[in-house]
């Protein structure tokens, strides 16, 4: 009998147990072994007959989490408090292959690792909201801010803030980090990276009277601080502010803020705002957008590609964003909207390589500083999609011909570099580009002189193997 079985037939007693015996609830009993109400439930409503049927099933029924539950084991045992939503997503983030399953199994597995090992469950109380009615696509949205305190690989505590924007139809989220506080005008622009996320504004907006937004209020009088007083006269967007003392006015965006503390922060490391806001979109693709809604029961991605033909139009407002461009990583790729997108070998020359990006006609189009463009790509649907052009993994900028006239005019024309290209060409045809490359730059580096010797010694040897680089 494996440690599994034993486990279900201890707990199936002792839920009969305190329930005849002790005379405990339903609820008390669940708080006290740490289960789900309704797995209390199910159990009582077996008989010792129905439970044995149900074991046997049990015993035929492979455990689709079974590889992960060392990693799962190892990670309660360090952060005891960590909940089964933040459990699957560092599951889909640490091992990409991980299976598309409900919340509900990963739920499950987790709980019965917590009884198999003896690690408590660090409850904590729901904070509790009255209820706000449904609103059609497109009409509003709600803003809040949070902050948290996150370690460095050093062991450093670094305060990081976030501005969240949630449509409330949808369900749609996005966020964005800063080690700062917000101000007027890095909430103003926060705004528009929401906008461009969404790729559209909604009809109205829910704030906090948050001292960002609001310079004072007088009886319902309000008056907003003069920079964002512009922002919004600029943009077809109403404001609506939340009455002091009453967060259910915005309770979608305050769940969505603890979500984001108890979810994606939880446990991170953080390293700078740039890593960390990549991080973010990442998260929203996979986790915060792409689960099922514990409410409305549907994907907030799904949900929000029926609420965009909704939003108001968006196109951009500050100048100064266009003017900043992207990033360029050093894999010669570009993020942009949740996708990743390759660009030509040797973009990337520094950390400060950036280019501009612009769309067209469902294409994405990539240009450098001069304005020139260097690739476009189709735009794929959806997040979280890798678009590479094979032809941007190597340098194609010089021919191959020209390739070979650089090196014989390195070694002055010398007969044993022509059977050198030869048995290149000969012995590795689909990497002659390669080849070619890394003796031109090994006989720069290293000098004429060596470099004849190198290729003399080469050419009388002759094995492929040592004609290859």
């Amino acid at each position: 009998m494996d440690s599994k079985t034993k486990s279900l037939i201890i707990m199936y007693h002792e839920i009969h147990r305190l329930r005849n015996t002790e005379g405990f609830s339903i609820q008390r009993i669940a708080d006290y072994l740490s289960l789900n109400f309704r797995t209390v439930k199910k159990y009582l409503d077996l008989s010792e007959t129905e439970f044995d049927i149900y074991m046997e099933k049990e015993r035929v029924r492979p455990c689709l989490l079974e590889p992960y539950r060392d990693y799962v084991k190892d990670y309660l045992s360090k952060y005891e408090d960590t909940p089964s939503a933040v459990m699957h997503d560092k599951l889909k983030e640490q091992f990409p292959s991980f299976p598309k399953v409900d919340p509900k199994t990963v739920y499950n597995f987790v709980m019965m690792i917590r009884n198999e090992n003896g690690i408590p469950k660090v409850s904590c109380s729901e904070r509790q909201y009255s209820a706000v009615p449904d609103l059609p696509p497109g009409e509003q949205a709600q803003v809040d801010f949070g902050e948290k305190k996150l370690r460095t690989s050093t062991g450093i505590w670094v305060k990081v803030y976030f501005f969240i924007m949630l449509l409330c139809y949808s369900r749609q989220k996005f966020v964005v980090f800063r080690n700062t506080p917000f101000t007027s005008q890095s909430a103003a622009e926060a705004h528009e990276k929401a906008f461009e996320f969404f790729q559209g504004i909604p009809k109205e907006i829910i704030y906090d009277q948050d001292s960002v937004f609001l310079h004072r209020e007088n009886k319902g009088d309000y008056i907003m601080t003069d920079i964002f007083d512009r922002y919004q006269a600029s943009r077809p967007f109403k404001v609506v502010f939340c009455r002091p003392g009453d967060p259910e006015s915005k309770g979608k965006v305050e769940n969505t803020v603890k979500y984001v503390k108890q979810n994606f922060l939880f446990q991170r490391t953080y390293i700078n705002n740039e890593i960390l806001n990549d991080q973010a979109l990442s998260w929203l693709a996979r986790t915060g957008n792409a689960m099922v809604h514990n409410t409305t029961r549907k994907v907030p991605q799904e949900q929000w590609a029926l609420e965009r033909p909704f939003l108001q139009s968006w196109v951009p407002l500050f100048s100064v964003a266009k003017e900043c461009g992207h990033k360029v990583l050093k894999t010669n790729i570009v993020k942009y909207r949740g996708n990743i997108y390759s660009v030509p070998f040797g973009t990337y020359k520094n950390d400060d390589s950036k280019v501009f990006l612009t769309e067209s006609d469902n294409t994405l189009i990539i240009k450098d500083e001069n304005g020139v463009t260097i690739t476009s790509h189709p735009i794929p649907a959806g997040v979280g999609n890798n678009v590479v052009n094979n032809n941007h993994r190597r340098n194609t900028s010089i021919k191959l011909d020209a390739m070979r006239t650089n090196l014989r005019e390195f070694f002055l024309y010398n007969p044993d570099i022509d059977v050198f290209i030869e048995n290149i060409n000969r012995l590795y045809p689909r990497y002659v580009r390669d080849q070619f490359s890394t003796v031109l730059t090994c006989a720069e580096k290293c000098g004429r002189q060596e470099a004849e010797v190198a290729l003399e010694f080469c050419v009388e040897l002759n094995p492929p193997s040592r004609i290859a680089v």
